[in-house]
């Protein structure tokens, strides 16, 4: 795929730069023009063969009100990325957050759109792909899992545990991250993470390997804090329970950084970001995520 050069480009620059006590990753624009433009675009999620993106787009003005979102796909041909469309399954409502399991069979996405449960919050909402590569009708996940309050980033790993964030009651802050363990015939009843990950502001949406052993998740408001908008942190987990979290000071900047998502066996990271606290867009960014996840695999302490 088109990326693959660009990612030979990035590991050279990270082969010359990286040294043991400070990383200097290159972060690309993706697809600038044509994924990542004037308006807002996030939320990236990729196939598992790196041809297909689906993200979410906003004609309104990043982190200025109620901004309406819709989940654009495009596909890689072999040479060029194509033209955005809206998804059959969205553009009515306000979508966003869009999530492809690594079988490309399910896509997890956000949504206010009426339910039969009578409310619109930020729900969680899934559509399975049919066998002539077209979408079902949304279904709206059950409660527990959904709640009155918002959800947000929902994600998968490679044994189906189901990961999102939410601001429902009995969290450790303003906003928590959550696992809905996917356990043959469990209850779908989704864990808060713990305090290790959460904390008394706010965690907001998240991306994790395919073998949920690495959490990247964005938090903001803490002392660490480049922007107090959001900032990108990771975490890895080591005998069943989180290390610290340890902000990924070379990518965070002034404004948002927020939406990661691994890729390529854990060599590249798309991530989005509004670059300053002054802009009104944001767009979506790849960077070689091999030296990030060296440097901060050496560091990770318990708690």
């Amino acid at each position: 795929m088109k990326t693959n050069t660009a990612l030979y480009i990035l590991l050279f620059i990270s082969f010359l730069t990286y040294t043991q006590e400070k990383i200097n990753p290159s972060k690309v624009l993706f697809e600038p023009g044509i994924i990542s433009t004037k308006h807002v675009e996030y939320g990236a999620t990729f196939t598992h063969d790196g041809i297909e993106v689906y993200f979410a787009r906003s004609m309104q003005e990043w982190a200025k009100g109620d901004m309406k979102s819709s989940i654009y796909h495009s596909f890689f041909d072999g040479e060029k990325w194509s033209a955005p469309q809206i998804v059959s399954f969205s553009g009515t409502y306000d979508d966003s957050d869009p999530h492809i399991t690594a079988d490309g069979k399910t896509i997890y996405f956000i949504s206010k759109r009426p339910s039969s449960e009578n409310t619109i919050s930020s729900d969680i909402w899934i559509v399975k792909r049919k066998s002539n590569d077209s979408w079902t009708e949304p279904e709206r996940m059950p409660n527990p899992i959904n709640s009155e309050q918002n959800e947000y980033s929902p994600c998968t790993d490679m044994k189906g545990n189901l990961y999102f964030a939410s601001n429902r009651p009995g969290g450790y802050g303003q906003g928590d991250l959550y696992v809905v363990p996917n356990e043959h015939g469990g209850a779908k009843v989704p864990i808060n993470l713990g305090n290790i990950l959460n904390s008394e502001t706010g965690e907001w949406n998240l991306g994790v390997s395919p073998n949920g052993n690495t959490l990247i998740f964005e938090a903001s408001q803490r002392k660490q804090n480049v922007s107090p908008y959001g900032d990108l942190y990771i975490s890895f987990k080591k005998n069943n329970s989180w290390t610290i979290p340890q902000n990924i000071a070379e990518l965070n900047t002034s404004g948002s950084d927020l939406y990661p998502f691994l890729a390529d066996d854990l060599k590249l990271l798309y991530f989005t970001s509004s670059d300053s606290l002054k802009s009104t867009d944001t767009n979506i960014y790849f960077t070689d995520f091999t030296p990030i996840l060296k440097k901060y695999q050496k560091r990770a302490l318990n708690h």
